[in-house]
């Protein structure tokens, strides 16, 4: 494997030659190791052009050997002649995977057994939650386990011969999910949770203690979990009169589900300091991170991400569209995933630097489109329109922490109740929001009628829907139906 670099282009001709002579050298490898690739997808990281060919020249040289090993180990991909050979890919291009089919869950489900590689041993299995669907289990073996865990020990061991005292960290694991995939850490973590009297308790002990442990930082300086887990355990503190300051923490890191910008500026000004939002799924080794102030979401580099045209599943340089990942080898031996759609609705941006960068929207079927001259419209996203709900406390939420009697408020973290869905008739598109309140609306329809007017007000300035010119013209009607406690029985969204 490389260690170095020792190309320095400086115009486009040298570029190209350094793409050349790197994607040469790659090909030349008889083994990946996990330090030296490491090394090189650090040296990716930034701007200039040569960055960008490294990170292409990487992706591709991953992806010869993530076909190679799914068409020679697994009956899916080694039955299907497209995956044969890789598409002919410029040297200087982005990896260019449209020749082969989108898979999606149901896919997977219909052919799991064909999916599994027969030349590595199982470690552990995890699976999908089934809030969206089937839920799918996903085989982890020992040998790609053994990789990940040496590529992320050698990315933090810059960090260990620093000198400075190893962190400590406080986690809410997600159990939802099955085994998860050990990953080495810079520091120790201890592991705790809210979703009972004593566990919320215990939590709040290990982070008022000082401990003394040789090598490492006396008191808890990094929290991380499920969003809502923090969003609750963050109110409970509060509730105690705990002022979080004074925990002086480095940052806190959350992931699984969508958090609106009301409840992200409140875990800012709570703990003051960097809220990192991870975007990840239990099909796939890496994710996105969220780079503020923009809320944008940018992937991990050994993805191949890709957002493609719900209806064609044509390529997308910029706009809305799904999102596509493809696992690449030996991050993911045992279960490969080639341009897997998991359903999620993305804005792509434009970015200088080769890496895919996206807005998240929300779930492709959550999403209310309208067909108009034989192009699908786009009328209604389901995370802007939880991004307006989650700042009106007016609106009834989930009690996901109904067993935590300790904490004044158990709905804190928990999603708005409410549905939402779209009729046509007579050319006509009726959009119905309903939403449960936490008092009668009849009590107060001057409440309830600007409300209405500021949600419909936000979703029109929604970018990239037809809303506003299509109610304009009166082609779509927004009706929003206001419900007291208790009182909305229809199927509620439960992920956005």
């Amino acid at each position: 494997m490389l260690n170095s670099l020792e190309i320095e282009p400086r115009d486009h001709t040298d570029l190209r030659t350094f793409a050349e002579e790197l994607t040469g050298r790659l090909n030349a490898v008889a083994e990946i190791d996990p330090a030296a690739l490491m090394d090189l997808f650090r040296a990716s990281e930034g701007f200039h052009d040569a960055n960008r060919l490294i990170l292409f020249a990487l992706q591709k040289f991953l992806l010869k050997w993530t076909l190679g090993h799914a068409y020679k180990h697994t009956k899916f991909y080694g039955k299907n002649p497209a995956y044969a050979a890789l598409p002919s890919n410029e040297v200087d291009a982005a990896p260019d995977l449209s020749a082969w089919p989108i898979i999606s869950r149901t896919v997977i489900s219909e052919n799991f057994e064909e999916f599994i590689a027969d030349d590595v041993q199982l470690r552990s299995t995890c699976h999908t939650s089934g809030t969206t669907g089937q839920p799918m289990d996903v085989y982890k073996s020992f040998e790609e386990v053994r990789f990940i865990n040496d590529y992320f020990s050698h990315m933090f061991r810059s960090f260990l011969k620093s000198g400075r005292p190893k962190p400590l960290s406080l986690s809410f694991p997600n159990f939802y999910h099955g085994v998860a995939v050990p990953m080495p850490s810079i520091g120790m973590s201890f592991v705790s949770g809210v979703t009972d009297d004593t566990l919320i308790q215990d939590a709040r002990r290990v982070l008022d203690t000082t401990y003394h442990f040789k090598g490492y930082d006396s008191r808890i300086r990094i929290l991380g979990g499920l969003g809502h887990h923090i969003l609750f355990f963050t109110s409970y503190l509060l509730e105690q009169g705990v002022d979080l300051g004074t925990y002086r923490m480095e940052c806190i890191n959350l992931t699984g589900g969508f958090l609106s910008m009301q409840m992200f500026e409140f875990l800012r000004n709570a703990w003051k300091c960097p809220i990192n939002i991870r975007f990840s799924m239990t099909e796939t080794i890496g994710g996105a991170t969220c780079i503020e102030p923009t809320s944008r979401f940018v992937l991990d580099p050994h993805l191949i991400g890709e957002v493609v045209d719900v209806d064609t599943g044509g390529s997308l340089q910029e706009g809305v569209g799904a999102l596509v990942l493809t696992n690449l080898y030996p991050f993911v031996q045992m279960q490969p995933l080639i341009r897997y759609q998991n359903g999620d609705l993305v804005r792509r941006i434009p970015s200088a630097n080769g890496r895919v960068v996206f807005d998240f929207l929300g779930r492709v079927k959550n999403a209310l489109t309208r067909m108009k001259d034989g192009k699908r419209e786009w009328l209604l996203f389901s995370a802007p329109l939880n991004n307006t709900l989650a700042a009106i406390p007016d609106i009834r939420v989930y009690d996901w922490f109904a067993n935590v009697r300790t904490a004044k408020d158990r709905t804190v973290g928990s999603l708005p109740i409410m549905s939402v869905r779209a009729e046509e008739s007579g050319g006509v598109v009726t959009i119905k929001l309903s939403l449960e309140l936490r008092y009668a609306p009849h009590l107060h329809r001057k409440r309830c009628d600007q409300l209405r007017g500021d949600i419909i007000a936000a979703m029109r300035a929604v970018p990239d829907t037809v809303l506003s010119t299509a109610m304009d013209a009166n082609e779509v009607v927004f009706d929003i139906l206001f419900c007291g406690p208790e009182q909305l029985n229809e199927p509620i969204v439960i992920k956005i």
